[in-house]
């Protein structure tokens, strides 16, 4: 009988889960890299691709799918894949933003565990068709003068393999979660990203010629990195540590020394961008949209503001959504367990709440702070290799790579502790 996995049972004997996981990863990428080399046919792809790639014919919406679908780095502009992942990410902004205001799905969300999840995901692909089928109507206007053939038929066939492709890419980043290291979604935005920048000319130079653009960069990749890493830390106390404390302070020797040695080893870590870098996908994705939809009469100050308050709203949003207050003081009563000096019930809610809130914020005008950073230094140096450079690419592409990491780490972890 045929093994359904990807390995073969001699295989699977002699190679590790994590090991497997990373194998199936790596096959996943190359099938998907193999399918973004397909070009759509039907389409003049060299008037397309001149069209393009002239700055005064660029528009928002072409610019955005050829960020999330790796056309960057493809012989042909437009293939099967060419709508990425961008249905699901606008169905997942909208299933999550209903978590918020529908109490069923915030039942699924907080009580039903695993099965729950797997509810709103099923949903989100729902929703996910019928985003993928509206952005091909989109698209399909901005191909008609590159098409062949503009009759029912052929645009039907072209739609079709358009919504089929972003909805195969569903799948593949559902196998990456399933069978490989996870984070599907954000490793396919990882692969087109660093696709598009490999035919980037400035890279080139800028490895064969080091300047300080590189002195630059690399301070910008470390201030990505404390963004993505910075977090305060709530001190927690159980029960027996509050009763051992509260005798230690009765008899008024070496209270503060034992009482913060306890203290110290158990914290409830709060993260300034609790969502990653998925504000910064999402503001990337949602901002051309807009654009698209007001004519791009909107001027370029008024997009890059436009563009942080969407990055501030987004982190503040996910926080809220993925680290409710409520449910972590429930969970925290349950343990038996208490934020030190704060009691436990709705005292330690609004405690978490305020603290909550304002991390959220601060990581939101960090990763802000950082984008303005950039774009300062690049217009005052006018260095073309900054000017080429998309720095919200950068921060998705640091930001994923931070986390994948931490996952392969920890799926090592016991195998090499």
């Amino acid at each position: 009988m045929v093994s359904k996995s990807l390995f073969p049972e001699i295989i699977k004997k002699r190679l590790n889960r994590p090991t497997q996981k990373l194998i199936a990863t790596f096959v996943l990428i190359i099938l998907y890299r193999i399918g973004n080399e397909i070009p759509l046919t039907g389409i003049d792809q060299e008037a397309l691709k001149k069209a393009f790639f002239q700055s005064e014919n660029k528009n928002a919406l072409l610019q955005v799918i050829n960020m999330y679908s790796g056309g960057g780095g493809s012989n042909a502009v437009l293939t099967p894949f060419s709508l990425g992942i961008i249905p699901f990410i606008n169905a997942s902004i909208l299933v999550d933003l209903l978590t918020t205001l529908i109490p069923s799905f915030q039942k699924l969300q907080q009580e039903e565990g695993e099965a729950g999840r797997r509810t709103l995901n099923f949903y989100k692909k729902g929703i996910a068709v019928v985003f993928a089928i509206i952005q091909t109507v989109i698209v399909l206007g901005y191909l008609k003068p590159y098409m062949y053939n503009t009759g029912m038929t052929s645009l039907w066939v072209t739609g079709m393999t358009l919504a089929s492709g972003a909805m195969l890419i569903v799948w593949m980043s559902n196998q990456f979660d399933n069978k490989g290291v996870g984070n599907g979604t954000s490793i396919i935005i990882l692969i087109n990203i660093v696709t598009n920048l490999s035919g980037n000319k400035g890279l080139e130079t800028l490895i064969t010629n080091p300047s300080s653009d590189l002195l630059f960069l690399l301070v910008i990749s470390g201030l990505i990195l404390i963004s993505q890493s910075a977090r305060i830390d709530i001190p927690l106390v159980s029960a027996r540590q509050l009763s051992y404390i509260g005798n230690l302070n009765e008899s008024k020797e070496n209270e503060g020394l034992v009482s913060k040695e306890i203290v110290k080893r158990n914290n409830l870590s709060v993260r300034f961008n609790q969502a990653g870098i998925f504000p910064i996908i999402i503001a990337s994705n949602v901002l051309p949209f807009l654009n698209y939809l007001v004519g791009g009469r909107i001027p370029k100050l008024g997009m890059d503001g436009i563009y942080y308050l969407l990055i501030i709203t987004f982190n503040y949003f996910y926080t809220i959504v993925f680290w409710d207050p409520d449910k972590i003081s429930e969970e925290l009563r349950k343990s038996s367990v208490a934020i030190q000096d704060v009691p436990p019930g709705e005292p330690t809610a609004k405690y978490l709440g305020e603290r909550v809130k304002g991390t959220s914020t601060l990581g939101g005008i960090g990763l802000c702070a950082i984008l303005i950073i950039f774009d300062l230094f690049k217009f005052t140096t006018k260095s073309v290799l900054l000017t080429q450079l998309n720095v919200s690419s950068l921060m998705i592409v640091i930001g994923v790579t931070y986390e994948l990491q931490k996952t392969i780490r920890a799926l090592y972890k016991n195998i090499l502790s």
